[in-house]
Formats: C-alpha cells, sequence, structure tokens
C-alpha cells in the first residue's frame, strides 16, 4: 500500500512538473527566438554556455523591431527597426577582417542600432579599411584571443562609455578562463552540430517567459528600471555626474596607460575612445544642472602621459546645447546614430587613426552642422 501511495504521488508530482520541464522546450524549437525578447541583444546573448567563443551565438542574421533599455512594454518605449549580423566568433560584425579593432561595451556593439549605423561600419566608410568589432569585451580578453596573435590590427581603438571607465581592468588579468574559451570554443565553431546544439541548451537556460513574466511584475508593482526628467530617460540620473577623488583618477589613467603599453609592446597603436554617459551631455535637464568633470580631469591626465586619446564631449555638447541635435534614443542610455557618425569623424580626424586612411584625408571643417538636419 505505501509503495503505491509514493507512486501515486510521484505520478502527481510529475504531472505537476511536466508543464516546465516542457516549456523551455517548447521555446527553443516550437517559438520564433525573440517571441518574449524586446531587443535583439537579449535573443542572441549567450546565457549560460560560457564556452562559446563570443558573447552571441555565431552567424546569425537578425531583423526585429526593438525597445529601449529603460522602459521596455511601457508607453514611454520608442520602437525601431534594427538588423544585426554576427560572424563565426559570435561578434557582431559581417566578416572577421580586422586592420583597425574595436574594443568597448555595448556602445561599440550598437545596442538599439542597425548593422550599418554601428560605429565600426560607419568607420570603415571614412577610413576605406577593415574595422572589426570586438564587443562586449575587454582589452586582457582581446591579448588572451589566439586569433588575433596570429593577425594582429595595426589599431586598436578601446572604448568605454563614462560611467564604466573606473570598472575598466588593468592589464594582466588573462585568466585561466580566457585560455579555455579559446580552447573550447575554437572546438564548437569547427562544428556545425557542435554550435547548434550549445546554442539550444544556451536558449534553454534563458527561460525567456518566465524572465519576462518577472520582469512583467515588477512594472505592475510600480518598480522602475528608469529615471525619468524632462521626458528622457536616464541609467543613473545625477549620481551619473558625481565628483571623482584624485587618487581615483590617477588610477584610471595608469590603467590606459598601461593599455597603450601592452598594445605598444606587440606593435599596435592604440587610441582610447571615451563616451560621454547621457547624463554629461543633457546635465541640464537633471535636477541640480551639476556640470560633470571627470572626463576633462581624466583627459588632462592622458595628456601628461602621452596618451592618445579622442573627446568627443565638446562636440557632443556643441550640437546638443546649441543646435538641440539628440544623440540619445529618449528611452534609453546608449548614443545614437547620430552620435556615431559624429565619433567616426573625430576618429577620423585623429592623427593615429588618420595615417591608416586608405585614400588621402580631408578635413571636414563643418563637423557640427552636419547633422543640424538630422
Amino acid at each position: 500500500m505505501k509503495h503505491k501511495g509514493v507512486k501515486k504521488l510521484l505520478g502527481k508530482l510529475t504531472l505537476l512538473a511536466l508543464p516546465f520541464i516542457l516549456w523551455p522546450l517548447v521555446e527553443v524549437f516550437v517559438l520564433p527566438m525573440n517571441f518574449f525578447t524586446f531587443r535583439i541583444w537579449e535573443t542572441i546573448s549567450v546565457n549560460s554556455m560560457r564556452v562559446m567563443p563570443g558573447p552571441f551565438y555565431p552567424n546569425v542574421h537578425m531583423q526585429m523591431e526593438e525597445e529601449g533599455e529603460l522602459a521596455p512594454r511601457t508607453p514611454f518605449a520608442r520602437k525601431r527597426q534594427v538588423e544585426w549580423y554576427t560572424d563565426p566568433y559570435g561578434y557582431r560584425n559581417r566578416d572577421t577582417k580586422n586592420d583597425v579593432l574595436l574594443i568597448g561595451d555595448s556602445n561599440i556593439t550598437g545596442a538599439k542600432l542597425s548593422q550599418e549605423e554601428t560605429l565600426a561600419e560607419v568607420l570603415e566608410q571614412h577610413l576605406g579599411r577593415d574595422v572589426y568589432s570586438f564587443a562586449p569585451a575587454t582589452v586582457n580578453r582581446f591579448l588572451a584571443t589566439d586569433r588575433f596573435e596570429e593577425n594582429p590590427p595595426e589599431l586598436v581603438i578601446v572604448s568605454s562609455i563614462e560611467r564604466r571607465i573606473p570598472e575598466l581592468p588593468a592589464v594582466g588579468d588573462n585568466s585561466l578562463g580566457s585560455k579555455v574559451r579559446n580552447m573550447t570554443g575554437k572546438l564548437i565553431s569547427s562544428s556545425p552540430f557542435l554550435t547548434n546544439l550549445t546554442v539550444k541548451a544556451d536558449r534553454i537556460s534563458k527561460l525567456s517567459l518566465y524572465r519576462r513574466t518577472l520582469a512583467e511584475i515588477d512594472r505592475a508593482m510600480g518598480r522602475k528600471a528608469y529615471i525619468s526628467y524632462h521626458n528622457e530617460f536616464f541609467m543613473e540620473g545625477e549620481y551619473a555626474n558625481r565628483t571623482y577623488p584624485e587618487e581615483e583618477l590617477d588610477r584610471i589613467a595608469d590603467v590606459l596607460e598601461g593599455y597603450r603599453d601592452a598594445l605598444q609592446a606587440r606593435g599596435m597603436h592604440f587610441v582610447f575612445l571615451p563616451i560621454p554617459n547621457k547624463e554629461n551631455i543633457y546635465y541640464q535637464l537633471l535636477p541640480n544642472q551639476k556640470e560633470p568633470t571627470f572626463l576633462p580631469q581624466l583627459l588632462r591626465r592622458l595628456d601628461a602621459r602621452g596618451v592618445a586619446y579622442v573627446d568627443l564631449q565638446p562636440a557632443f555638447r556643441e550640437l546638443y546645447q546649441q543646435q538641440q541635435v539628440q544623440l540619445y534614443p529618449v528611452d534609453d542610455a546608449h548614443w545614437n546614430e547620430v552620435a556615431v557618425k559624429v565619433a567616426a569623424q573625430l576618429l577620423t580626424r585623429h592623427s593615429t587613426v588618420a595615417q591608416l586612411k586608405a585614400t588621402p584625408y580631408e578635413a571636414e571643417e563643418h563637423l557640427l552642422v552636419n547633422y543640424k538636419e538630422e
């Protein structure tokens, strides 16, 4: 009798658990990949299978109407049609050629930008040279990746959104994890079967319906993922424009100087590209209207160390404050396609970058007025 009771209980528990077991399989094998996501980033990003070579699923071509990261599925969301390509290594590129290599965060990847609007593709048009987006990634990940030792770029541009610059790791943390990932990544990339199997396993681990349900509950209970002033949405609000201590600024400058030295030792040129926070350029919309000082203070230290950089802040400020040109989506903290075009122009003007130009460089004297009508 006891055994029959146990069997009945197990049977009921199995029936209860069956929908939760089967549903992830339905998500992967029946529903479209982006059925529960609001942008391509979440749809194709690697969740748990960190043995894959890159941050996204390889060899993907996808189009989708996206919403910004700060207020998705709310009345404030601004929808936009975007297109993505990823290469065999799982980075957002159409191919793997790399005369110039961009290392950075989601701004370099091109969140809420279509493929042709990403910095890599716009800069490639300006230079007439192959530009490769290695993002999101770090300098240490780059230095630990075998394929760049075999085929190194001539120039490495390291970029970061302003709020993430203090988190940039110093050179030297080429961990065992990177070496293991190189080996597993090569193995997976060499077999379409293994690639497909790994992607499917990763998609199962995402539990997209569960994550979306939690997000919907948070919104229903009034938990906001955004900060809003004057109908613009921000990631950090006033906190973004805080004052940094001198020793912290010195430490960050030392990290960036270390990047330059490590790359120069390997025969590569280096340029740093800090991307101003939305709060930096739109600081007059914040309650305290405090003008940020972090980037100017940091760049003065880089000048003293002879570290090459491109300063976007003055051009961005002039475009926004004098010409009312929008440089960030209303519902997102990433830059938009206009800001990318300005960054590409300013990069091309930099002497280190200009020397790689395939055709003679012609200065663009009217950088700012070019975008007044956009």
